[in-house]
């Protein structure tokens, strides 16, 4: 996955969570984050210490952090 689909994919789910109270915690919600946490990981974005140190960002914030970092981290053709 590029850096552009995984940036519209953040979104989504962003949208996703602000726009449906019922969303969170749902399978596809959970399945939808478990691809972009390991989007991150498996790409050497961030590590696994970067996400416990952030255990009590609500799922928006982290996922804000995260779309802040792809900008920063990744080159534009990836």
């Amino acid at each position: 996955m590029g850096k552009s689909i995984m940036k519209e994919y953040i979104k989504k789910e962003i949208r996703n969570l602000e726009n449906n109270e019922n969303y969170w915690g749902s399978e596809e919600n959970v399945k939808n984050e478990t691809i972009i946490y390991n989007y991150f990981l498996e790409n050497k974005i961030v590590n696994q210490d970067w996400f416990d140190d952030r255990l009590k960002y609500t799922n928006v914030e982290l996922l804000e952090v995260l779309q802040n970092i792809i900008d920063i981290k990744l080159p534009i053709n990836k």
